[in-house]
């Protein structure tokens, strides 16, 4: 430290004292220094964890050396990052408080979103919360009708689990419909989601709803959505065989798995009589039992009777539980509104990519038109009728276009011409965008992004009056099982 300079000249100064020890920056930034603990570090990233949730202590330590020079132990910042997750995650009353006056904003900006919060009238404590965006609802009448369902933890300090309705975009895009935040996925919670589902989608569309077999769903849509169907995720049936097969060599459990979806897939009665016959056989043990409480009609293509559009799996929303990771870590008004976030921007970014679009269908549609195309060129096709084709393939099929069906039952099934039925179009003077489902067109995925979602000015903590309806935190219940012991943690 410089301690006393003295110019004798204009431009000359000389140094008469020099004293080692500096009691400003530099002694902070050693990492023995107890003012390198961990409430600097939680004072210093507090705003990011906010952002961040999933922030990591390496990843803290390395940038506090790169922006600050501030050399911290990976200890110190664990302490950091978890002392400023407690802030982030403090406060719950006021918080729950908030998502009453957040759900008031919504609708005002968004006239036409449907929220609902279920709390208990005898202490005014948060149970349930369901929200659809005005602009999420419009949009999903220009998509297939078709829902995916499933659930997914949160990592709050009240944990709880997050259920989600998803669709698809004519692009094969996700599109969020309804979100909600319930205790637990239970029957009960299910079968209140469903129900003001109900209220959002469209009643004079037949519905397919695309999930894994929670027992609420199979209980609750019957109930809410007589009309609809139900299929099961195919994923989901895999990995309830894999787990029956866990003690099995790979190579054979593989061609289980092959065989059963073989099953799934099959398109028609006789070749799925087959496929199911290939299966017992290697399976004499395993199958019949797996089989025994697996109605046909939830699963396999043969014997469903509503559109899933190709669909065989819920993979729609298990991308959306991915895409919002890290939300559910943040308390849940919070948490809301980042989905809010997420979808007002992906919307507005989808619907000035779809300007530019030339075609007449999405380009993704539009690809698998060439492949379907590509398929079959070198196959002959001989024309019965103004719109009956058989198409010399391996084997030979027809194809009524007027009635958009094929011998081989692709067509039917997915809701897409297969390769049979382009080739045979190509063959004549039909134009072949015109037997190409609505909701695969470039004008129904606009439309489909139309309508915004408005922003939100604020959702900082509103002026807190104790003569409003609060509503205070759920009670929190104990996890089953004994809880996990942490090992080799730190010491305070």
């Amino acid at each position: 430290m410089l301690s006393t300079l003295h110019s004798f000249h204009h431009n000359t100064r000389t140094l008469r004292k020099w004293n080692k020890e500096h009691i400003y920056g530099v002694a902070v930034r050693t990492p023995k220094n107890p003012r390198a603990g961990s409430d600097l570090v939680s004072d210093v990233i507090s705003n990011r964890v906010c952002d961040k949730p999933l922030t990591r202590p390496i990843d803290v330590v390395y940038d506090l050396k790169k922006d600050y020079g501030l050399e911290v132990s990976y200890r110190v910042a664990w302490l950091g990052v978890k002392k400023a997750r407690g802030e982030m995650f403090g406060a719950h009353s006021i918080s729950f408080y908030q998502l009453r006056w957040y759900s008031s904003v919504v609708v005002e900006n968004n006239p036409g979103s449907y929220v609902n919060i279920d709390c208990d009238k005898h202490n005014n404590r948060f149970i349930r919360y369901f929200i659809s965006f005005k602009a999420c609802i419009d949009g999903f009448n220009h998509c297939r009708p078709l829902l995916f369902l499933d659930g997914t933890f949160l990592k709050g300090k009240f944990k709880g689990h997050l259920l989600a309705a998803t669709a698809k975009d004519g692009n094969q895009g996700l599109f969020p419909v309804a979100i909600a935040i319930v205790d637990s996925e239970n029957t009960a919670n299910w079968a209140w989601f469903l129900g003001h589902l109900a209220n959002v989608v469209n009643s004079h569309r037949t519905l397919t709803f695309v999930s894994d077999r929670h027992a609420g769903l199979l209980e609750s849509i019957p109930i809410t959505f007589p009309t609809a169907h139900h299929a099961f995720c195919l994923q989901h049936l895999q990995r309830n065989l894999q787990h029956k097969l866990r003690y099995v060599n790979t190579s054979y459990r593989a061609g289980m798995l092959t065989k059963f979806r073989a099953c799934a897939y099959a398109p028609t009665v006789a070749s799925f009589t087959q496929c199911v016959e290939e299966f017992m056989k290697c399976g004499r043990k395993v199958v019949p039992a797996f089989l025994k409480d697996l109605p046909l009609q939830f699963w396999a293509n043969a014997y469903f009777r509503g559109s899933r559009y190709g669909e065989m799996s819920s993979n729609a929303v298990e991308s959306f539980n991915s895409w919002i990771r890290e939300t559910r870590h943040l308390p849940i008004t919070q948490l809301v509104d980042s989905i809010r976030v997420k979808i007002m921007h992906q919307m507005a970014k989808r619907k000035i990519k779809a300007q530019a679009w030339p075609g007449v269908i999405c380009p993704k549609m539009e690809a698998r038109l060439v492949k379907a195309y590509n398929k079959g060129r070198a196959w002959l096709v001989s024309q019965s009728t103004d719109t009956v084709f058989e198409v010399h393939s391996f084997p030979s099929v027809m194809v009524d276009v007027d009635k958009r069906t094929c011998s081989c039952f692709k067509w039917q099934i997915n809701g897409f011409p297969c390769s049979h039925a382009v080739v045979a179009i190509r063959n004549s003077e039909l134009d072949l965008y015109d037997l190409v489902a609505e909701f695969y067109y470039g004008n129904a995925y606009r439309n489909s992004y139309q309508h915004n979602i408005q922003p939100i000015p604020t959702v900082e903590k509103p002026a807190f009056n104790p003569d409003d309806f609060v509503i205070h935190p759920p009670s929190v219940k104990r996890p089953p099982s004994r809880p996990k012991q942490k090992k080799n943690s730190f010491p305070r």
